[in-house]
């Protein structure tokens, strides 16, 4: 899905504003939520964004800010796969059109 410069741009300034744990409306969000289901790098950035505002910006060089810079769901012990109580189609279930398909 190709993206002329000024819809970039509205969906980077949302997500940005998500990064910074500002408000936006629920249209944005949605807005942001449509082209991250077709497109890898929306998808990818506002996992970052809200990796960013859940647990702030990692300053250290440890594996939290390796796992934020890849926006890995890393961070949250909600995200991590428990063999003995999560079942693995289930738990890639969550998983984005783009990457479902792949």
């Amino acid at each position: 899905m190709l993206l002329s410069n000024q819809k970039r741009l509205k969906i980077y300034g949302i997500i940005k504003k998500i990064a910074q744990d500002k408000s936006i409306s629920l249209e944005e969000r949605i807005y942001v939520e449509k082209f991250a289901q077709h497109n890898s790098t929306i998808s990818l950035w506002l996992k970052k964004a809200n990796s960013f505002r859940r647990n702030g910006v990692k300053n250290d060089s440890g594996i939290d800010i390796l796992l934020q810079s890849f926006g890995i769901d890393g961070l949250d012990k909600e995200n991590h796969f428990n063999p003995n109580e999560d079942d693995i189609s289930d738990w890639f279930g969550g998983a984005p059109d783009w990457l479902r398909r792949s």
